[in-house]
């Protein structure tokens, strides 16, 4: 399956595989999931990532139980931090 990942305002340089804008299209196997494609990348362990599919928020206990299809858009951010 062919998805589009878009990796937006990551921490540091931008990881193996995405361009200067944090885009990537990759093929993964079929029955893949978000967990399995999160855990794929090797984001830097020390952000949480939020992930949207298509448009759609899928949160962390989801990650594992949502499966993707073929041309998925799929948008990775650390979440917003803050306070003082």
């Amino acid at each position: 399956m062919r998805l589009d990942v878009k990796l937006l305002s990551p921490a540091g340089e931008m990881p193996t595989g995405f361009d200067d804008f944090g885009d990537r299209e990759m093929d993964v196997p079929a029955g893949a999931t978000v967990a399995s494609l999160v855990d794929g990348l090797n984001l830097p362990a020390e952000e949480a990532y939020m992930t949207i599919i298509n448009g759609e928020s899928v949160p962390l206990s989801e990650r594992a139980d949502r499966h993707l299809t073929d041309g998925d858009e799929v948008v990775l951010f650390p979440a917003l931090q803050g306070g003082a």
